[in-house]
């Protein structure tokens, strides 16, 4: 039974979110980020987007796929609706669908903008990230590191969420969406891969 009691917001399903986040806590800390990073998730797939059109090479549907999946993450766990566009994207990086991408994004954009502002509603505003400290960002993934050696899963969720509360540098946005997707999975080798990575981009 779903212990929250959220207003109706159109296109969002709370029964539905509930199964990812059982608590009203958990539920709108994901909500607060999600509002907050709405500019920065946007822009990126925009960015992605176009380096897809203007070079459409293996690497730049690579990191489309993955910005449209880690939104579609965002957008399941809160029990929107938008989940089968953002995944509709996702699979036309995946295939190489320049045309699916060209004329699917501004309208997924669009709607996930609108999607945010309802969820203003809740939460408001949201204040802005923290300033990105590359000496806390670098301790953070060790953290993780460790946290993920020890399988002690709330060390390794509260580290994530630290750096992920940063106002992180774009050169690090496709290996922190490849981490989100990773600590979500619980997948070992690829937290710990990716960390690797970040640390040593």
């Amino acid at each position: 039974m779903m212990d929250y009691n959220m207003p109706a917001i159109k296109g969002i399903d709370w029964e539905r979110a509930h199964n990812y986040l059982p608590s009203e806590e958990t539920l709108r800390a994901v909500l607060e980020e999600t509002v907050k990073t709405c500019d920065k998730q946007t822009a990126a797939l925009d960015e992605f987007r176009h380096k897809v059109i203007d070079n459409p090479c293996e690497d730049n549907f690579a990191s489309y796929r993955i910005q449209a999946h880690a939104m579609k993450a965002t957008i399941r766990s809160i029990g929107s609706d938008l989940f089968d566009m953002a995944y509709a994207l996702e699979l036309a990086g995946r295939d190489g669908d320049i045309e699916k991408i060209v004329s699917g994004t501004d309208e997924f954009i669009e709607e996930y903008k609108g999607l945010v502002n309802s969820l203003k509603t809740i939460v408001g505003e949201c204040s802005a990230n923290r300033a990105f400290e590359k000496s806390i960002f670098i301790q953070k993934l060790e953290q993780m590191k460790d946290s993920m050696n020890a399988f002690d899963i709330n060390a390794l969720q509260d580290a994530f969420e630290e750096i992920s509360g940063m106002d992180i540098p774009d050169k690090y946005m496709n290996g922190m969406a490849r981490l989100e997707q990773a600590v979500r999975d619980l997948a070992s080798e690829d937290v710990i891969s990716c960390c690797d990575e970040l640390m040593n981009a």
